[in-house]
């Protein structure tokens, strides 16, 4: 539906637009509340891009979904 979603919102957004949602961080993809309940934690958009040179702290905590 094109909607940005915070994660707070996501079990309430969900129960009325059963779409996948795309982290926005890190691009995954989630077809079930049990798997982006279970996601706490991706990567920087640093780590994204830069792959294997990206020499900084890992992870970030994942704020909000795309639906």
């Amino acid at each position: 539906c094109s909607d940005v979603v915070k994660k707070p919102k996501l079990n309430q957004h969900h129960s009325f637009c059963h779409a996948a949602f795309d982290c926005i961080d890190c691009s995954t993809t989630f077809h079930t509340p049990a798997e982006y309940q279970g996601h706490t934690s991706c990567v920087t958009e640093a780590e994204k891009y830069q792959k294997t040179l990206y020499k900084g702290p890992r992870s970030v905590s994942c704020p909000s979904l795309h639906v």
